[in-house]
């Protein structure tokens, strides 16, 4: 399998990133965005795009893959909602149609957040971005909805929020085996997660929308399957 990955400088994506180094089915990753993620392996491409909008420019080098994750995500902390639509809707859609006519057959998974099925402005672009995505004719497709996200040795968020957060929930984060065993609907690891959204792509699950307890289940053993 040859994986497009999107956001692999931040959390989730460079989760994903070391789970696909890691998986002897995956034979290569094209890691696009703006920042480098910092890992040298000979599986790894990056693809560096200032402006991710540009995807007409690189659209001769994003054909011949069969899957990609999308992990790119800001907080809406402080937009209105044109403006946190730009980048999670706009952009997102805007690639995804770009790998489909590239790529028929590719199949996709989305990283969106618990919470999305809810009302405020930030889950109602997620719901639209969502609703658009399982509408498209991709091979495999689904949604991951992560709640608490315990990130593994060398991961961190790029969001200051987020690693506050973390900060404030280390002590906790000892007892994480037990917090995912007895909580999975609140707790997930961020090892958990990026095996979960590899398992996605290769057709392994059936709901098309996975929250924190369907993730735990889906990547909680470490083999991928053909």
């Amino acid at each position: 399998m040859q994986i497009i990955l999107f956001g692999a400088s931040g959390m989730v994506g460079s989760a994903v990133l070391r789970e696909a180094l890691d998986a002897h089915e995956v034979e290569s990753v094209l890691a696009i965005g703006r920042h480098s993620c910092g890992v040298e392996h000979p599986k790894l491409r990056e693809l560096l795009l200032p402006d991710l909008f540009d995807f007409a420019a690189v659209e001769d080098q994003i054909a011949g893959y069969d899957a990609c994750i999308w992990a790119i995500g800001v907080s809406s902390v402080g937009l209105d909602e044109a403006a946190y639509a730009q980048v999670t809707e706009a952009l997102t859609l805007a690639w995804a149609q770009a790998l489909l006519r590239r790529n028929p057959g590719l199949s996709f998974c989305y990283c969106s957040a618990a919470g999305a099925g809810g009302k405020a402005m930030w889950a109602r672009v997620r719901q639209r971005v969502e609703s658009a995505l399982q509408s498209m004719p991709f091979q495999h497709a689904g949604i991951v909805r992560p709640a608490i996200i315990r990130p593994g040795p060398g991961i961190r968020s790029r969001t200051w929020g987020y690693r506050i957060g973390m900060v404030l929930l280390k002590p906790i984060f000892l007892f994480s085996p037990a917090l995912v065993r007895t909580l999975p609907s609140m707790f997930t690891t961020s090892e958990i997660l990026g095996r979960a959204m590899l398992r996605v792509v290769q057709g392994q699950t059936d709901p098309f929308v996975l929250e924190s307890i369907d993730i735990n289940r889906l990547g909680s053993q470490r083999s991928l399957q053909r």
